[in-house]
């Protein structure tokens, strides 16, 4: 309910009676328009109430007799506009923020170095073994064709195979809606190991 001291001021008991006034008469009209406009009890609520308010504020600007209704009403469809627009914004803002949010779980890289790593867990022991060879200890194809004792050619064919299943494997573990960052894509495609730290 409304705090009539806010209304009463310097013992302004002329203002107060008329407020009285108004809201008996005009309260049920602005409490059945705002209650069918709005679309709940809490939005009419809040409506009525800063219609009210509005009223008690401006009540030198509220025209006298049943021009009051009509300027209450006019008062409450800007309020409920104005709960309108606000409601929008909110709505706009926790879709963004949601947005955002997914944005930067998918980007983040507790996220990329996750799904790495299970990438490279789906993978057969040769094919872990030669990507890890490569992309974490940084070896080239004649290196890892010593370590692994086979000739370049070899290590080179196995490491291009192992790539290949590295990004199909990383490509399973994304959602169907989830879209790939380029930046993860092209650190995939480029060096599918994680980075060393």
């Amino acid at each position: 309910m409304l705090d009539m001291g806010v209304c009463v001021s310097e013992g302004e008991r002329e203002r107060r009676r008329r407020f009285d006034e108004l809201f008996g008469s005009y309260s049920s009209d602005i409490v059945a328009y705002c209650s069918w406009r709005t679309g709940s009890a809490s939005d009419a609520q809040d409506a009525v109430a800063d219609v009210f308010l509005t009223a008690c504020r401006r009540l030198d600007d509220v025209p006298e007799g049943d021009a009051a209704r009509v300027w209450l009403y006019a008062t409450a469809r800007r309020v409920i506009a104005n709960q309108r627009r606000s409601k929008r914004r909110r709505v706009a803002l926790q879709e963004r923020l949601a947005l955002e949010a997914a944005s930067v779980a998918l980007e983040s890289p507790e996220r990329e170095e996750s799904l790495v790593h299970e990438a490279l867990h789906r993978l057969g022991p040769r094919d872990r073994e030669v990507l890890l060879l490569a992309e974490w200890e940084g070896l080239s194809p004649a290196q890892i064709a010593a370590v692994l004792g086979c000739l370049t050619v070899t290590a080179r064919g196995r490491l291009h195979r192992a790539r290949k299943r590295f990004r199909d494997a990383f490509q399973e573990l994304l959602t169907p809606n989830t879209q790939v960052p380029r930046r993860i894509h092209a650190q995939v495609t480029e060096h599918p190991g994680p980075a060393k730290g």
